[in-house]
């Protein structure tokens, strides 16, 4: 008997998908640059529109990796930020707060700076695999001994495997 419940108890466990899933996404937003340096000319708080694509990793249930790759313009510039967010989670049922740190670099013209900067945002999930979300992010973009900040508010769409 002993060993009739061990070779069909494989067959009464049901499989259970991740809590989260790696996830692929875009965004759309607004990107306000504030600040000038020599090799990156900027007007202040001249609104540009931001554009990227993301992959959210889950670690654990509440703390993911992102990576991101945003396009915006600094003037008449273009500008490419890539990302390495780590990001905390708070998850309420369909609804998730985060906030996390996200360090990068970004590239305008020949110069290729680092970045530092804050994240938050939420997510809401409109169907089983698709989540919506509003993000704000504030960057300090080191050119040399000048920096430059950019507020970045961006929303989008996130499909999760």
């Amino acid at each position: 008997m002993v060993s009739m419940i061990i070779i069909f108890l494989p067959f009464t466990l049901r499989a259970q998908g991740a809590e989260s899933s790696i996830g692929l996404g875009i965004l759309f937003g607004v990107a306000f640059p504030q600040g000038s340096t020599n090799a990156i000319p900027s007007v202040d708080w001249q609104p540009s529109l931001n554009w990227g694509f993301y992959v959210n990793i889950p670690i654990i249930s509440s703390l993911n990796l992102m990576t991101s790759s945003e396009l915006y313009k600094f003037g008449s510039e273009n500008a490419t930020d890539f990302d390495l967010a780590i990001k905390f989670i708070v998850p309420l049922a369909d609804f998730k707060l985060y906030a996390g740190f996200a360090p990068g670099l970004t590239a305008v013209r020949e110069a290729l700076d680092i970045h530092v900067g804050i994240i938050g945002g939420a997510a809401i999930k409109l169907v089983s695999n698709l989540d919506i979300f509003v993000q704000a992010k504030y960057v300090f973009l080191f050119d040399g001994n000048e920096n430059i900040r950019v507020f970045h508010i961006n929303a989008g769409l996130l499909f999760n495997f």
